[in-house]
């Protein structure tokens, strides 16, 4: 199923490429874990003896990351394919590189075809957007990897009722005849302009991994982002220290467009158990000017009714634009704590530029 996938993404980008409408290549330099797959580029974190206990002073990694990645589009189709880099030595020996992809076919209006993998942003529940972390929870995805299909639909006298429906399956080569690694997903997201948004995922239905998610949005205050939403078998740990067979998540965020200023916050929390996880999340942009931009992200976990279990995470970062099209420049430090104080200090720095870009 993945050479099948693999095969047929090569071959519509080339075509699309050839006939695109729109074609942009992007590559991020440096060391970022929020930007170019890889881990930060200087860290130093202390390292445990053998009882578990931590050592004085703190070891330090440097690893160089490098995120390469096109884009193209027209009328009928559009597709990315991303690579990334990362290594700690210069000799290449120690690196690790990832490849992925996706392409869309939109033969009309109502019907997406899409293969490849990572395309979850293109194909998400609005509603599980969560403002603070700038993304979708994974049970907030109706489809993610593999092959799938969307129906889109308008209804109203001025289009202003949306729905789609989705279904795809995840199965890897050999996996097709297993109901627990089939991957089957759907879900649907169901929207009244200027109102409320509803939608739902479901996935791994046939197996003993299932999941869900139903999530409702606010969209009546311009600018306002006010989602919710609950899962069922949450095994998300990127935002959740511990997985949960019920949770509840809750986000909000507001631009503040004219003052540059922008702030949001997620709360994901567990609903059972004697230790509940508990996770929150919080974003502040400001834009100083029109070269820079300073932010700050903080994200603080818990288990609710162990206080050793709390763990905080703090990234005050600037962001400057380049003079001439020479892209932007991202650093910061970024502080790790727990009950027994820091724990791991970062260095991020991210170079990001547009190599290529055209539009016919």
């Amino acid at each position: 199923m993945k050479k099948i996938v693999t095969a047929m993404i090569a071959g519509m980008m080339v075509c699309s490429a050839i006939n695109a409408q729109s074609l942009k290549i992007v590559n991020t330099f440096g060391g970022d874990s929020d930007s170019t797959g890889g881990s930060d580029l200087f860290s130093f974190e202390k390292q445990k003896d053998e009882d578990g206990n931590l050592k004085n002073g703190f070891a330090n990694t440097t690893r160089v990351s490098d995120r390469l990645q096109m884009d193209v589009s027209d009328k009928y189709f559009d597709a990315r394919v991303r690579m990334e880099v990362a290594t700690i030595k210069l000799n290449g020996k120690e690196s690790t590189m990832r490849l992925r992809g996706y392409g869309r076919f939109k033969p009309v209006d109502q019907l997406n075809i899409i293969a490849g993998n990572d395309f979850s942003t293109k194909v998400p529940v609005n509603a599980g957007y969560m403002a603070a972390s700038d993304d979708y929870a994974k049970n907030a995805r109706l489809l993610q990897n593999g092959f799938g299909a969307v129906s889109n639909w308008a209804f109203g006298d001025e289009k202003n009722i949306t729905m789609n429906l989705a279904g795809g399956v995840k199965g890897t080569d050999g996996s097709f005849s297993n109901k627990d690694k089939l991957g089957l997903d759907f879900g649907f997201n169901f929207a009244v302009k200027n109102l409320v948004s509803f939608g739902g995922s479901f996935q791994n239905v046939t197996g003993n991994q299932f999941t869900a998610g139903v999530f409702a949005g606010l969209n009546a205050v311009e600018n306002l982002t006010l989602n919710a939403g609950y899962i069922y078998n949450d095994t998300d740990t990127d935002y959740l220290s511990k997985a949960a067979k019920n949770a509840l998540m809750v986000t909000a965020g507001y631009n503040l467009k004219e003052a540059g200023l922008f702030a949001g916050a997620d709360v994901i929390s567990g609903l059972e158990g004697g230790s509940i996880p508990l996770q929150t999340n919080v974003r502040l942009t400001y834009k100083v000017n029109d070269s820079l931009i300073a932010g700050v992200k903080a994200k603080v976990s818990t288990m609710l009714g162990s206080e050793s279990a709390l763990k905080a995470d703090v990234y005050p970062n600037l962001t400057y634009n380049l003079q001439n099209k020479m892209g932007s420049v991202t650093t910061g430090v970024r502080v790790s704590a727990d009950k027994n104080g820091v724990t791991k200090f970062a260095v991020p720095f991210s170079w990001k530029c547009t190599i290529a870009e055209i539009k016919k």
